[in-house]
């Protein structure tokens, strides 16, 4: 069974994958160690997240502040690092810019204590 992802939908992936030289290798890369329902569900759970960052409610935006940490450290850990390049490309952000959002946001937060 072939489960060879067409990497022509995933530019940046492409690059990274043609620049290490593991083109042949591609079957063998585990892109995420979250199951599909898992993927979802951490999406889901992130979207909802977001929004009670923004609002008015100290109790939300407390909670927040909490399990943002976890979502990085584990949830990030667990996907490829060429998907997580191939997302920032996707959102035009770099890895940098990203960092300085987190930062802005959590300092948001902090406010909230």
């Amino acid at each position: 069974m072939n489960y060879t992802i067409d990497l022509s939908k995933f530019p940046k992936v492409a690059e990274l994958v043609l620049q290490s030289g593991i083109q042949d290798r591609q079957n063998y890369i585990i892109w995420t160690k979250l199951s599909r329902t898992e993927t979802a569900s951490a999406l889901a759970e992130l979207s909802l997240f977001c929004r009670a960052s923004v609002s008015s409610s100290i109790s939300a935006r407390k909670r927040v502040k909490f399990t943002l940490n976890y979502y990085k450290k584990t949830i990030g850990k667990k996907i490829h690092p060429f998907a997580n390049s191939q997302a920032l490309e996707d959102l035009g952000l770099s890895q940098k810019r990203m960092q300085e959002l987190v930062h802005l946001q959590l300092e948001q937060l902090r406010t909230v204590e």
